[in-house]
C-alpha cells in the first residue's frame, strides 16, 4: 500500500487501508473499496488530508500501528461514550473515574503487547472525530514514551488515565470557541487556557484519582522555559506526567487535520519538536520520543537529496530519519524498484531526504 495526499486520490483508485466513522465503531469506508467521485467529496467534507490506496509494486508494504487499527476503533468507541457521559455535569463521579481507569489499562496493554515501539503510520484522521481520537492518540504516545523512560507498570495505567482525561475541561469552554473555524482571539484563547484548571475542578471530589494524574492534568500546558500555563512553571518543576502529554499532545494536534489547517508532516512535527527541546518542551523527554514516532511513515513518497522519489518500505528507531526505501522510478541510482538502506549501506550516506513526494500518477 502506499500513502497519498487526498488531492491526488482519483476514481478508480482502491481503498488500502480503512477509515473509521466518526464515533468510532464502525468503518467509514473499508479497506478494499474502489473510490468514486462522490466517495472522495465526503472524504473532502471530513478534512481527510490523505488516504492509503493499493499500487503496483507496494504490495509487500504494510505499515505498523502502535495498537492494532481494530483495537483502536474499539477504543475510539468507548472513550467517546465515556467522554459524552462528562457532560452536562458539575463533577465527575469516581465511578466514571473507574470507567476510564479500566480504559486506560485496557491502552497500556494494547501498548506493551506490541514487538516494537514504533509508531510506522499516518493515521487517517477527520476533525469531526478530533477529540475521542485526539486524547486517545495522546495516551498511546505516552505510554510508549514512558515505558521507554522506564516508568514502572502501575504508574503507566496512571499515566494513561491522565492522558485520556488531559483536555476533560475543555467540556466547560463554548462550543463555539472549541469548534470555531479559524484562529482565536486573544480574549477567546484566555478562556481556552483555562481549561487545566476546570478539569481538575471537575475532578476534585474524586477519591480515586491520583495527585499525579492531576499534576498531569494542570500542567500540560506549562512550558520548560517557564512561558506556559496556567502557573508559568519551568523546567523540573513541571510533574513528569506534564513534560511527557505536552510533547505527545502537540505532536498530535499538528499531525491532526483542522477546520482552518492542514495536518503537518510527521517529519514536520518532529523537526518542530526537536527545535522546542529545552524551550517548550524537555530534551529528555524529546530525545527517546524521536526514536518512536517515525519522521517518513512507512508506505509514504519522498524525494531524496539528488531528486529521485522514492517510498519508505522499512523504518527502524534506530534512525527514523535513514528509512530503506524503494525507487520509484529509473534512476542513476538503478532502476525502478531499487532498494536502498539509508541506514546500513554506506553506499548511500550521502542520501538524505529532503521532502514528502506530493505526486502520483
Amino acid at each position: 500500500m502506499i500513502y497519498i495526499p487526498l488531492s491526488c486520490a482519483r476514481p478508480g483508485m482502491t481503498l488500502a487501508m480503512s477509515i473509521s466513522a466518526p464515533n468510532g465503531l464502525y468503518s467509514f469506508l473499508e479497506k478494499g473499496q474502489v473510490l468514486t467521485a462522490p466517495l472522495l467529496i465526503k472524504l473532502l467534507a471530513r478534512n481527510i488530508d490523505g488516504i492509503y490506496i493499493e499500487a503496483e509494486g507496494s504490495e509487500d508494504i504494510e505499515p505498523k500501528s502502535a495498537i492494532r487499527p481494530e483495537v483502536r476503533r474499539k477504543l475510539t468507541f468507548e472513550f467517546r461514550s465515556l467522554y459524552i457521559s462528562y457532560f452536562d455535569r458539575p463533577f465527575i463521579s469516581s465511578t466514571a473515574v473507574e470507567a476510564t481507569k479500566d480504559m486506560a489499562a485496557a491502552v497500556v496493554d494494547s501498548v506493551l503487547g506490541r514487538d516494537e515501539f514504533l509508531d510506522d503510520i499516518v493515521e487517517i484522521k477527520s476533525y469531526d472525530n478530533y477529540t475521542y481520537s485526539h486524547s486517545l492518540n495522546v495516551c498511546i504516545l505516552s505510554i510508549m514514551l514512558a515505558s521507554e523512560l522506564g516508568i514502572t507498570r502501575n504508574r503507566l495505567e496512571d499515566l494513561a488515565l491522565c492522558a485520556l482525561m488531559h483536555d476533560i475541561g475543555k467540556i466547560d469552554i463554548p462550543i463555539e470557541i472549541i469548534n470555531k473555524n479559524g484562529p482565536v482571539t486573544d480574549p477567546e484563547f484566555a478562556i481556552i487556557k483555562t481549561h487545566p484548571e476546570k478539569g481538575v475542578e471537575k475532578l476534585r471530589k474524586c477519591y480515586n484519582i491520583s495527585h499525579e494524574v492531576l499534576q498531569g492534568i494542570l500542567g500540560h500546558h506549562e512550558k520548560f522555559d517557564g512561558s506556559g500555563y496556567p502557573y508559568g512553571n519551568c523546567g523540573k518543576q513541571i510533574s513528569l506526567f506534564a513534560r511527557i502529554l505536552a510533547v505527545a499532545d502537540v505532536y498530535d494536534a499538528l499531525t491532526s487535520q483542522r477546520s482552518y489547517r492542514q495536518a503537518w508532516l510527521p517529519n514536520e512535527a518532529l523537526e518542530y519538536i526537536s527545535a522546542e527541546a529545552d524551550t517548550q518542551f524537555d530534551y529528555d523527554i524529546v530525545s527517546p520520543f524521536m526514536h518512536l514516532v517515525c519522521a517518513y511513515p512507512t508506505g509514504t513518497m519522498v524525494v531524496l537529496s539528488d531528486g529521485s522519489p522514492a517510498i519508505v518500505i522499512k523504518n527502524r528507531p534506530e534512525n527514523v530519519l535513514r528509512p530503506k526505501v524503494r525507487m520509484l522510478s529509473d534512476t542513476p541510482l538503478g532502476p525502478k524498484g531499487t532498494e536502498l538502506d539509508l541506514f546500513e549501506d554506506q553506499r548511500y550516506f550521502h542520501l538524505t531526504i529532503v521532502s514528502m513526494y506530493n505526486k502520483f500518477q
